[in-house]
C-alpha cells in the first residue's frame, strides 16, 4: 500500500495523463497537468522550509485550491483550508493556533485577507505556478516523509469558543480511501459532483476518490445549492455520476420540488452523511432514481471521514429509522456502556472506533486529545488507542448500528458538528447577558438560545454575526426572567426543552 497520497496522484498522472481530473466553472486540469502544477507549487514552497508545518490556505474551493493542497504536500507540509466566508474572529483564532510563517491565498481573496490580522507572509497561489520544478529537492523531501505524517488539519467547533483542529495523516486517508472506492465501485469512468466545502471532511472523499481511481471531480459552486434548477442543470451538463453530499444538500432539491423540473438521470450513486436523513426525502430520491445505489455514511472527522456504512434497500425504504450500518473493513466499531463494557443488542452505548483511520489528535491540544483518544478499556495487554465519539447508538440483531444522538451537548446541524458551548460562550460575552443556555430541537432542526438579561434579540444576532459562522447562529432567541435550576445549581436543560421545544 502507498505511504503518501502523492503516489496516488503520480500513478493516475501516468495511467490517465490526458483525462480531466478536476474541473470548476472557470478551468479544468488533466491528471498530468494537475501533477505538474502541484510539483511547481511544491518546488516554490520548498524554499520556504515548510517541512512538517501546517500551512493555512485562505481560498474558496477551486481547481487552484486542489493544486495548492498537493503542492504543500510535495513540500513536506500539511494543509488547512480556511473558508473565507467564516467570521474574522474565527479566522484569526485558527491562524493564531496554526502559527504558520506563511498563508496562501489567491487574487480573488487577497483584499478579504488584508482585513485579517496575520503576522506572517502572504503568498499568492497564482505566483507559485511560475516556478521551475526541482525534482531533486522534491525527491529528498519525499524520502524524509513517513505514512504517519500529517496530511491536513480540519478545524471544527470547540466547546470553549476555540476551534478544534483535527489532524489527519496520510496513512489514515490511504487506508480509508482504498476501502471506500472498492466497496462503492468508483472507477475512472465516474464524474464526482463535489458539494462539500474543502474544510469539511466530506470533500476528502471527493478529492481522494479522484486521485485513487482516475475519476473526474467537478467542483459545484457553493451558491448553486440555493437553487435546485442550477444544481440539476450542472449535474446534467457535466454528466455527473456520483454525489457524495451532506444530507442537507440533498434535501434542498427535494424540499424545493426540484425533480418536477428535471431528474438527474446520469447519477447512479448517492452517498450521504452529516446528519440523519429524513426518510421522506430519501424516498423521493429513490422514486426518481430507482436503480441508483443509496448509502448512509456515518463517522466524525476524528476517524477520517466515516467508520460505518449502510447500503439502502431501495424496495424497503419505509423503515422509520435508517441504520448507520456496519464497520468499514479494518475499522473496529463497538459500543461501550457507562461501565465501559460491550453493549448487548438493542442496548444503547457510546460509539467507539479503533484502527488505522484514527486521526493523529487535536492540533496543539494534548489535553483534549488525551480525553478523546484513549486506551481501549477492553484491552489490558498492550496499547490500543480508540476514539470515543460521544455519539450514542444501539445495534440490532442483524449487526447494524442505529444512531440515537449525542452523549453531551455537541450537535449535528446542517451537516456540521457544533458545540453548543461555543455558541453559549459568545452570547455570554455580550453586555447585558446574565445567563444563557443553548438547546437543539432535532424535530424541527433549530438551535434555540434561552437567555436571561435585558438585551434585544436583534442586538444579539448582530453581535454573533461578527463571531460565528451563519449556521451556528440560533434560529430562536427566548428571553426569560430566570433560569430553572437543578438541585446542584446547574441550568435545568430538561425543563427548558419541555417548555420551549416545538417538536416535543
Amino acid at each position: 500500500m502507498e505511504k503518501n497520497i502523492l503516489e496516488l496522484l503520480e500513478k493516475s498522472a501516468v495511467l490517465y495523463a490526458d483525462k480531466i481530473a478536476v474541473k470548476d466553472v472557470e478551468k479544468e486540469r488533466s491528471f498530468s497537468s494537475l501533477c505538474n502544477n502541484a510539483q511547481k507549487i511544491g518546488s516554490a514552497l520548498e524554499t520556504q522550509k515548510i517541512f512538517g508545518k501546517t500551512i493555512p490556505v485562505y481560498m474558496e474551493k477551486s481547481v487552484l485550491t486542489v493544486e495548492v493542497f498537493l503542492g504543500i504536500v510535495y513540500a513536506g507540509g500539511a494543509y488547512s483550508l480556511i473558508n473565507p466566508i467564516q467570521p474574522k474572529d474565527r479566522v484569526e483564532k485558527i491562524l493564531d493556533t496554526v502559527s504558520s510563517p506563511i498563508i496562501i491565498t489567491d487574487k480573488e481573496q487577497l483584499n478579504s485577507l488584508q482585513e485579517i490580522s496575520f503576522d506572517g507572509r502572504v503568498v499568492l497561489a497564482e505566483d507559485l505556478l511560475n516556478t521551475e520544478i526541482n525534482q531533486e529537492r522534491l525527491q529528498l523531501i519525499r524520502k524524509k516523509m513517513v505514512d504517519t505524517d500529517a496530511l491536513y488539519v480540519n478545524f471544527t467547533s470547540g466547546s470553549t469558543g476555540e476551534p478544534k483542529g483535527v489532524v489527519v495523516g496520510h496513512k489514515s486517508v490511504i487506508e480509508f480511501m482504498h476501502h471506500f472506492t472498492s466497496i462503492f465501485q468508483i472507477t475512472s469512468d465516474d464524474i464526482i459532483g463535489n458539494q462539500a466545502p474543502f474544510d469539511f471532511d466530506v470533500s476528502v472523499k471527493d478529492i481522494y476518490s479522484m486521485l485513487m481511481t482516475g475519476a473526474a471531480m467537478y467542483i459545484i459552486p457553493r451558491e448553486y445549492f440555493a437553487f435546485p434548477k442550477k444544481l440539476l442543470d450542472v449535474i446534467e451538463q457535466e454528466k455527473i455520476t456520483i454525489l457524495i453530499w451532506a444530507v442537507s444538500a440533498l434535501c434542498v432539491i427535494t424540499a424545493l420540488r426540484g425533480f418536477a423540473y428535471k431528474i438527474p438521470r446520469t447519477v447512479h450513486k448517492v452517498l450521504f452523511s452529516g446528519e440523519v436523513m429524513p426518510v421522506k426525502h430519501l424516498a423521493e430520491w429513490i422514486r426518481v432514481l430507482p436503480e441508483a445505489m443509496f448509502v448512509n455514511l456515518y463517522g466524525p472527522t476524528e476517524i477520517t471521514c466515516n467508520c460505518t456504512y449502510y447500503i439502502i434497500d431501495n424496495k424497503n425504504v419505509e423503515e422509520k429509522v435508517i441504520p448507520i450500518g456496519k464497520a468499514f473493513p479494518n475499522e473496529r466499531v463497538f459500543l461501550l456502556d457507562r461501565n465501559h463494557e460491550i453493549c448487548t443488542p438493542n442496548t444503547s452505548g457510546e460509539i467507539c472506533v479503533g484502527g488505522n483511520t484514527l486521526a493523529l489528535g487535536y492540533f496543539k491540544d494534548m489535553e483534549k486529545t488525551k480525553l478523546a483518544f484513549v486506551q481501549n478499556p477492553l484491552n489490558n495487554n498492550y496499547m490500543e488507542m480508540i476514539y470515543r465519539t460521544g455519539d450514542m447508538a444501539y445495534y440490532r440483531e442483524d449487526g447494524n448500528f442505529v444512531y440515537i444522538g449525542r452523549k453531551d451537548f455537541q450537535i449535528k446541524h446542517l451537516g456540521h458538528r457544533i458545540e453548543l458551548g461555543e455558541i453559549e460562550t459568545y452570547i455570554g460575552e455580550i453586555q447585558g447577558i446574565e445567563r444563557v443556555c443553548c438547546l437543539y430541537d432535532e424535530h424541527v432542526e433549530k438551535i434555540i438560545a434561552v437567555y436571561q438579561g435585558n438585551v434585544e434579540q436583534k442586538n444579539i444576532r448582530s453581535a454573533l454575526r461578527k463571531k460565528l459562522i451563519k449556521y451556528m447562529i440560533p434560529e430562536r432567541f427566548i428571553n426569560v426572567e430566570s433560569m430553572p435550576l437543578t438541585v446542584n445549581g446547574k441550568i435545568d436543560r430538561k425543563k427548558l426543552k419541555n417548555e420551549f421545544f416545538e417538536g416535543k
